[in-house]
């Protein structure tokens, strides 16, 4: 345990190298100082285990334990460990984006074993940043290396780390890897390839992350060997989680094809380069599906939601998981909504003149336009030859129609995937058609019935898109129908504003529409009943064959519901589309 003092002249002399640290990078470079922890409970306050430094991409914040640097005793190493910080900053990852796309790519590379891609990542960026600094700007990263070395340190991965370094820096075998028990050719030639990753992607690194993971994958496989292998390697944990408390980052949704075709073994790629062209077409690839493996949604563009999920907890911990959802589902609709309309200004109304009348003794005297009666006529003749002025108004007297409300109604029993899995149609057309009302000032109730069984309904017709979103992401899978009981709150009276009524469901609502009500109302009845209160128009998007049950459908198209077939859940995108601009884009 050092005494306080020591660790206070640390701080003092620390702070002393911060500027010189930045002018490592870049003289105008402008980052706030780092926050000094004089102790470890400190540290553990900001966040900072393990390790003796982090960052945080949040807040653009470097986090340094002053009293892990001192019991550590590489006190003399300020500069070297303050602009290795500095450079996940603003060379790797740089920024919440870059740092998710990173995390992306080197998933794809960790099949089975996903939850080690922040290891990973902060693995592939500090050796980034430390072979710029030890090569060009000359810091002495080695040395920090063969101070925190000890022979506790070792396994397999820590010796593959410290071997990559040797290969980078030209160092004698056994300068950093200082155990020999663990040394071997597979991981001599490992090493000798990870090298050559490191400088052949140092101006493009993001798309050098999923060899590089490809690299790691053997050392990280067995449970065991990597518990053991992470709690060795923690100290060199600075950027693990730096994304932590970010908020929403856009972007994420699509399907990284590019991502994919990078997920290539070097070794089999060493290999393979010895072949003709005509043996290596795939240049070491893992057999990865390069054609949308993966995708959903439209276009089969999108990863689904499960992974979405995963990925954005990996890069912020903290991430809520309801809110990633609605992220989701949000961000796959904004290319499908309408415009945000046009604010228009009401227009001044001016009376113009237009033309010329007879006045009449029974008219007002001060209409006469005597300048226009003597042209007229010389002689004054009241009613005969005196004239007056007509005028008109130059204001458009056409009354603009707010929008109607919009009632979603979608299925959610048992035959329902739940959204949060898996990619959901009916939960995207649901999320374009009530994203454009609102967009549009029109308010929107939505509700998940899945009976007999649960529903869940936003409360009443409201404008909060977030709890719009939450609602319609939500999961019952109970019974075997949307209910047509759920249509007596908003409908059963006559409601103060109309609405359109759109519901999402199979042929199975024909079954809820004859089931037993055990009132003297028929779930048909209040099916009409709802529509007629409603004012607007009812749709039900049946998924289901061309007129199937076709004399029920004839009923109720008699009662005046539109029926809207898809025989395929991808065609709720275009429904969905179409809806929201006939109904709420103005020209």
């Amino acid at each position: 345990m050092h005494n306080l003092s020591e660790i206070e002249e640390t701080l003092v002399s620390w702070k002393s190298q911060w500027q010189q640290a930045k002018l490592e990078w870049n003289p105008l470079l402008r980052l706030q100082e780092p926050i000094w922890c004089l102790s470890h409970q400190d540290a553990w306050k900001e966040g900072l285990t393990g390790s003796f430094a982090m960052i945080r991409l949040n807040d653009h914040r470097i986090v340094i334990n002053l009293e892990e640097i001192t019991e550590r005793g590489i006190t003399d190493y300020a500069i070297e460990v303050l602009a290795h910080e500095i450079g996940h900053h603003i060379f790797a990852p740089a920024n919440l984006y870059d740092n998710a796309i990173l995390l992306n790519r080197i998933r794809f590379a960790l099949p089975g074993i996903e939850d080690r891609a922040p290891m990973v990542s902060n693995l592939y960026t500090d050796f980034l940043i430390n072979d710029k600094l030890e090569r060009v700007n000359k810091l002495r990263m080695s040395e920090v290396y063969k101070a925190i070395n000890s022979e506790d340190n070792f396994t397999e991965l820590w010796t593959l780390m410290m071997r990559t370094y040797e290969y980078l820096w030209r160092l004698n075998r056994g300068e950093l890897a200082i155990n020999l028990s663990f040394h071997s050719k597979k991981i001599d030639a490992d090493a000798s390839l990870l090298a050559s990753l490191i400088r052949s992607y140092s101006k493009g690194w993001i798309h050098g992350g999923g060899r590089f993971a490809v690299m790691l994958y053997p050392y990280l496989m067995d449970d065991k060997k990597f518990e053991e292998a992470r709690k060795k390697i923690l100290i060199l944990l600075d950027a693990e989680d730096a994304g932590k408390g970010a908020m929403d980052i856009s972007g994420m949704t699509e399907l990284d094809l590019e991502g994919y075709d990078e997920v290539i073994d070097m070794r089999k790629e060493a290999i393979s380069s010895k072949e003709n062209d005509g043996d290596k077409k795939n240049k070491g690839s893992l057999g990865i599906e390069k054609s949308r493996k993966g995708g959903q949604g439209p276009r089969e563009g999108y990863m689904g939601p499960g992974n979405y999920i995963d990925l954005m907890k990996q890069v912020n911990p903290k991430a809520d998981e309801q809110r990633l959802v609605n992220a989701y589902y949000k961000e796959i609709a904004l290319p499908h909504l309408i415009d945000f309309p046009v604010e228009i200004s009401e227009n001044k109304s001016m009376d113009l003149p237009e033309g010329l009348e007879t006045w009449d003794i029974g008219d007002a005297i001060e209409e006469v336009d005597w300048l226009q009666s003597a042209i007229t006529s010389p002689t004054i003749i009241p009613g005969l030859t005196t004239q007056k002025r007509s005028y008109g108004s130059d204001s458009d007297n056409s009354i603009s129609e707010s929008p109607l409300n919009i009632y979603l109604g979608i299925d959610c029993s048992g035959s329902m995937g739940n959204p949060r899995h898996n990619f959901s149609w009916p939960i995207l057309a649901a999320t374009i058609i009530g994203l454009s009302a609102l967009r549009a000032g029109a308010s929107v109730m939505g509700c998940l019935s899945g009976e007999p069984g649960d529903y869940l309904e936003t409360d009443g017709f409201i404008t909060d898109e977030t709890d719009l979103l939450t609602t319609l992401t939500s999961y019952l899978g109970t019974g075997y129908a949307y209910g047509i009981e759920r249509l007596r709150k908003p409908f059963g009276e006559k409601p103060k504003k109309k609405s359109h009524i759109v519901i999402v469901t199979d042929n199975d609502i024909f079954s809820m529409l004859n089931a037993d009500t055990h009132t003297d109302q028929t779930n048909w009845e209040l099916a009409e009943i709802a529509l007629k209160n409603a004012g607007g128009h009812g749709t039900m998007v049946l998924h289901s064959p061309p007129d199937y049950n076709n004399d029920l459908v004839i009923r109720l198209r008699k009662m005046g519901w539109n029926i809207y077939y898809v025989t395929n859940e991808t065609e709720l995108l275009k429904f969905a589309a179409e809806f929201s601009q006939q109904n709420y884009a103005y020209v």
